[in-house]
């Protein structure tokens, strides 16, 4: 696998990527790109968003609140584990929520396109617009489900969002019930 130009190709065309790209032939290769994305984003997040800002407010590297060599290091380890476990449950839910809506993907296929669209994390690290190319990375996952699972663009832009949707409306319920009691605890 060239990652860079696997990287390349996912970032300037998604679309022409997801339709060549195979939907079997194992985990071994996406899941390494995943994890090589992961762990550039860990180090990079690490040593430019939180070791330099640290440096920006007068902590400095060694001081206390920066952020030195060995905990940049340890995120770059961690991001990686941590970013394959969030693609593998994450590719079971948005499987589902795929099968639900009509899709015909694999689970493979799924986790696949995940994978790939992890691409967007080199550049998500980024302050100040990192969160541009983080709506860039949902368009990665609308594209790569619509061709894997076979459904329209709106379909798959329901499976993508959905999940947030349930997120963001159970929060909402959890804060309501939350302040209904300690308005009824004040009265």
């Amino acid at each position: 696998m060239d990652y860079i130009e696997t990287w390349k190709e996912v970032i300037q065309r998604p679309t022409d990527f997801f339709r060549k790209m195979p939907t079997t032939g194992g985990y071994a290769e996406p899941l390494t790109f995943a994890a090589i994305s992961y762990f550039i984003y860990g180090l990079l997040t690490a040593l430019f968003n939180r070791g330099m800002m640290g440096g920006m407010y007068g902590y400095g590297m060694m001081g206390t609140g920066g952020y030195g060599l060995s905990t940049s290091l340890m995120a770059a380890i961690i991001f990686p584990i941590m970013g394959i476990v969030s693609v593998i449950i994450g590719a079971a839910i948005l499987h589902l929520i795929y099968k639900v809506l009509g899709g015909e993907g694999s689970y493979e296929g799924t986790l696949r396109f995940i994978c790939y669209a992890s691409a967007v994390m080199l550049l998500s690290w980024i302050p100040l617009i990192g969160w541009i190319f983080g709506f860039y990375g949902i368009y990665l996952y609308i594209v790569g489900g619509m061709i894997v699972h076979n459904v329209s663009m709106a379909r798959s832009a329901i499976a993508v969002l959905l999940p947030t949707f349930l997120v963001f409306l159970l929060a909402m319920v959890v804060a309501i019930f939350v302040l209904s009691s300690a308005f009824s605890a004040l009265v």
